[in-house]
């Protein structure tokens, strides 16, 4: 069967995030970002607000506003960085973060969500299915068809190497990008 998750973001929070969206715009205008880029990163901070409140393995230590304005300096200061612009104040290297739990988890989990579209698309519904729904092997089989749940399990674990690889093959291209600058 699958599982819930117990944690759910409620329409009404969101919206009151969205009345925040002018406080957050001028802020991120502040640090030299445009009102585009300001709208697709505030739209991202939400995702990953989203994601991670809905998380089993997460606890929400501060208010929402300000767990979204702050994944929104962190996202701009990255897409940045990354495209060699400066902002209004210096931009802080990469190694300001790496003491930052939430902010290391999530470039892995952005690295994972590349590395999962580098698989094919039965690795990626079977992989989809047992980690992000909870579905069991014999569910997964009958879905995906497959004769059964251990025939399921062999090719989950051919998929997991594959996105293994594929993060391997990721991290290895960035170190040779960033070794460049």
């Amino acid at each position: 069967m699958q599982k819930e998750k117990e944690q759910k973001v409620t329409s009404q929070e969101l919206k009151k995030l969205y009345k925040n969206w002018p406080d957050i715009r001028k802020f991120l205008k502040s640090k030299g970002c445009g009102a585009t880029e300001a709208e697709d990163i505030f739209q991202e901070a939400l995702l990953i607000y989203v994601r991670k409140v809905e998380s089993d393995d997460f606890e929400l230590t501060t208010e929402p506003f300000h767990y979204v304005k702050n994944t929104c300096k962190f996202l701009w200061y990255n897409q940045a960085r990354k495209k060699g612009r400066s902002s209004s104040e210096e931009l802080p290297e990469i190694e300001d973060y790496q003491n930052d739990d939430w902010f290391q988890k999530e470039l892995k989990f952005q690295l994972i969500e590349k590395a999962m579209t580098k698989i094919g698309k039965q690795c990626q519904q079977i992989l989809q299915l047992f980690y992000g729904k909870g579905w069991n092997m014999i569910e997964i089989a009958k879905k995906v068809g497959l004769r059964n749940d251990k025939v399921a399990k062999a090719q989950k674990y051919r998929c997991i190497n594959k996105v293994k690889e594929q993060v391997i093959e990721l991290q290895s291209e960035e170190l040779v990008m960033n070794s460049k600058f």
